[in-house]
């Protein structure tokens, strides 16, 4: 585990683990690094996997000030640049789709290939989830034992069985500011993003639950679908929606395996 120091001087964490082609995997911005708990024991026999918290949540400073789909690219270039890599997979998934559609179209000499959930802009249905979630923060906080954590899994919907593990995960990663900050950093429309992504795309999306594929929420998958240029789509049967990285952690890996196998790295 190591700190980068961003352009404004702000700390952000990563941590690097196993062998292989690198492959970064950008979380949520409530489960930053966690999301992917029950992902990396398998996914780092196979690759280099690169972890690193968004700035605004986790272990990165927790600061509003400076917290922007733009800016957390750049963390990302930073990091890559730290550590003498040259060119990379990324995968990510919830808020994190954000992060991978930005960086690819900005640094397409830097980006091997991709995988992410579709999202690139806020629907109605996760605009309307992002200010009840303001709501509940205003009303209940989050962190130190608030209640705020329990009320915001219930409203992205979790799986009861990963519902305890999700909520303290929530107390640990976020601050009532930081939340709001990540969040006001979504109201930006990357759809022009999707159409300058040169690198292979695999959209891997689950099909159950309020965030599924067929959901509003879950929607951006057609558009990067439409407009990409070397795109495949993956579902992942029975999982909800982009939580299938938790619930469906063996199958979610064989896809990604599969698809980051056909394009290894080259340049390290």
């Amino acid at each position: 585990m190591a700190y980068i120091t961003g352009n404004d001087g702000k700390k952000i964490w990563y941590d690097i683990v196993g062998k292989g082609d690198p492959l970064v995997l950008i979380g949520g911005s409530s489960l930053v690094h966690r999301q992917w708990d029950f992902m990396v024991p398998i996914l780092q026999d196979h690759f280099k996997v690169i972890l690193y918290d968004q700035r605004g949540a986790g272990l990165s400073d927790r600061t509003p000030q400076g917290v922007s789909v733009e800016q957390w690219a750049d963390d990302l270039r930073f990091i890559l640049d730290e550590n003498g890599i040259k060119q990379t997979h990324i995968f990510g998934t919830s808020n994190g789709s954000f992060i991978v559609i930005r960086f690819a179209a900005k640094y397409p000499d830097r980006t091997a290939s991709i995988i992410h959930y579709g999202m690139h802009k806020l629907t109605d249905q996760s605009s309307k989830m992002c200010r009840i979630g303001e709501k509940i923060v205003d009303e209940f906080g989050v962190g130190n034992g608030s209640l705020g954590a329990y009320y915001l899994v219930r409203l992205y919907g979790m799986p009861a069985a990963y519902e305890a593990w999700e909520t303290n995960r929530f107390e640990e990663n976020l601050t009532p500011q930081g939340w709001k900050a990540m969040h006001e950093a979504l109201k930006v429309d990357l759809t022009d993003d999707l159409a300058k992504i040169k690198a292979p795309q695999l959209l891997l999306v689950g099909d159950s639950g309020s965030l599924s594929k067929d959901s509003d929420y879950g929607s951006g998958w057609k558009d990067a679908k439409r407009l990409g240029a070397n795109v495949e789509v993956a579902v992942i049967h029975g999982a909800e929606g982009t939580y299938c990285v938790i619930t469906h952690p063996a199958e979610v890996s064989k896809e990604v395996v599969r698809f980051l196998k056909k394009a290894p790295i080259s340049i390290e």
